[in-house]
């Protein structure tokens, strides 16, 4: 059973990641990768990732390498050690006698078991599935190796014994998800499932204005996708998977700023905007800068 907490968790992890992809803010803001600099101190990096295993994503470009090699901390959304995935995929399901199939209407029920079984996921784990996270799950790809952009990084910055550490906690997130009222998890499922026969194309769309930087065109893309989730949909999106988790994030990284040398990576669109990153770490006597 450990073997699936990793594989769901993992999944679990790109979908949560992906799915903040999904919101539009205002922003002339370009590039994937800034110079943090505090009043007083040494320069860190905030990197902005697609969380995707697609290898024009996980070869990392000159710039991004070497600023990741020569930093000394490493931080992600969350930390991906087994602790934390454990900790994930428990939170993910049900543990008190609920199941899912008692949650959602037949037909839904029907339709979710039949692709999440296509992902490896046993049968048996199906009903145990909070609706969030069966639609978290279907918010990604079928994953191949498992070893999307933010993942590699974090193996690799251990490798490096670099200092790691995780922005949110597994506990922090579930919370987040867990107060989201029913109906509202529901229809983050059922968009999942009515739009899963077109996710392989959308991710490739957004991945090729990722690959070339363009955040206002991602941003627009994102709006478009967005606008087919519905009002409640794109309430959590917008006001608890972007803002309060920036919030939230943005005190947290502050301590190994101020340390320096950190290298920071996050879902690109917690970057732009009013309540992104950079303008809130602008707010708070940093200096930012696009390098690449």
């Amino acid at each position: 059973m450990k073997q699936d907490y990793f594989g769901v968790s993992r999944i679990i992890t790109a979908g949560l990641l992906l799915l903040t992809l999904c919101v539009a803010q205002a922003t002339e803001q370009q590039g994937i990768l800034w110079e943090v600099i505090p009043e007083s101190g040494q320069t860190s990096y905030l990197l902005g990732t697609i969380h995707s295993e697609d290898p024009r994503v996980t070869r990392l470009p000159d710039p991004i390498q070497k600023t990741f090699d020569q930093s000394k901390i490493f931080c992600a959304e969350m930390k991906m050690d087994a602790t934390t995935q454990i900790r994930m995929s428990q939170g993910m399901m049900y543990l008190d006698g609920q199941k899912l199939d008692e949650q959602i209407e037949p037909e839904l029920y029907e339709k979710t078991r039949a692709l999440i079984g296509h992902y490896g996921i046993p049968a048996q784990m199906v009903p145990m599935l909070k609706p969030w996270a069966a639609g978290l799950l279907l918010s990604v790809p079928k994953p191949e190796s498992g070893m999307f952009l933010d993942y590699l990084l974090y193996q690799t910055a251990q490798e490096q014994d670099k200092e790691l550490c995780g922005l949110e906690t597994p506990e922090e997130v579930i919370e987040l998800f867990d107060n989201t009222p029913l109906t509202t998890q529901i229809s983050l499922l059922r968009v999942a499932v009515r739009e899963h026969s077109n996710l392989e194309h959308m991710v490739e769309e957004m991945l090729q204005v990722y690959l070339a930087r363009d955040l206002d065109e991602l941003l627009e893309f994102s709006e478009r996708e967005l606008e087919k989730s519905g009002k409640d949909v794109s309430a959590l999106v917008n006001d608890s998977l972007i803002e309060q988790r920036n919030r939230n994030m943005l005190e947290t990284m502050q301590v190994k700023l101020k340390k320096g040398n950190a290298f920071i990576a996050v879902g690109a669109l917690h970057l732009p905007g009013d309540v992104g990153l950079l303008r809130m770490l602008e707010a708070q006597g940093y200096r930012v800068k696009a390098i690449y």
